[in-house]
């Protein structure tokens, strides 16, 4: 046993630490990977180096990638940017096709409702508001249209026709309470209005549905303090607005196009 065991240091002994040394060198060379054996038989200090070269290399690798994601990042805030410019040149183009549309529209209305001095236009951020008094269109406390209202509805309805634009009818009330079985409150009576002066539109002048929407505001958007009387009677009203086609970004959109 002694004799075997002696046999087998003896061998090791015989082993060329050179030969070991280019062995390791060559599957450095061959696979661009030092050899961890190395580091127990080759100089510590180069074993260092290569340590501190494969730190490099990946700290470079992860410093490139971050690059390259920087630089989509950089070419897709590009694409949105120049995405914005055209939809503000867009916006630019309709707002000077809307202000030479609602100059017509104007008028229009004094041409043929000018004698009616219950109805006024004005324009505002979101459109061009065509205002009615609720006398014109309506009974105190009713949201049924009056048999005289029709013909200044008519009249308005071959103008509206004809525009592209969105037209949002609102309703208004005075501050003063209502508590019947059809209007609990002043939204119900004021949602109601809006909402018949669309069915009128529709109904008899066949203008696409898809265009309006009804608001009910009830007394809470009022032009003046409702202290006086002349006051509750110019918050009574109906707003046909006629909007911006720069607000068409800010409305809902259907998938359906009827």
């Amino acid at each position: 046993m002694l004799l075997a065991l002696f046999m087998v240091m003896y061998a090791l002994s015989q082993i060329d630490i050179n030969n070991v040394k280019d062995f390791s060198d060559s599957m450095d060379k061959a696979f661009e990977i030092p050899v961890v054996q190395q580091k127990t038989i080759n100089n510590p200090q180069k074993t260092k180096i290569l340590e501190e070269k494969r730190s490099l290399l990946k700290t470079f690798s992860t410093t490139e990638a971050r690059v390259e994601m920087q630089n989509v990042d950089i070419s897709d805030q590009k694409v949105e940017i120049n995405s914005l410019k055209t939809q503000i040149k867009s916006i630019e183009s309709s707002i000077n096709k809307d202000a030479v549309e609602f100059k017509n529209i104007e008028n229009l209305i004094e041409k043929n409702l000018g004698n009616i001095g219950e109805i006024s236009v004005s324009r505002e951020t979101r459109g061009l508001i065509i205002r009615l008094k609720d006398t014109v269109l309506f009974d105190p406390g009713s949201d049924i249209i009056k048999d005289n209202a029709q013909v200044t509805l008519d009249k308005l309805a071959g103008i509206l026709r004809e525009i592209p634009n969105s037209i949002r009818i609102e309703g208004h009330t005075d501050s003063q309470p209502i508590n019947t079985p059809r209007f609990p409150s002043n939204w119900e009576l004021s949602t109601a209005r809006a909402t018949n002066i669309i069915k009128y539109l529709i109904n008899q002048h066949n203008i696409n549905p898809q265009k309006f929407s009804a608001v009910g505001y009830g007394e809470y958007m009022p032009l003046k303090e409702s202290v006086l009387e002349d006051n509750q009677s110019i918050n009574r009203r109906v707003d046909i607005v006629i909007l911006s086609s720069a607000t068409k970004i800010f409305e809902p959109e259907s998938n359906i196009k009827r």
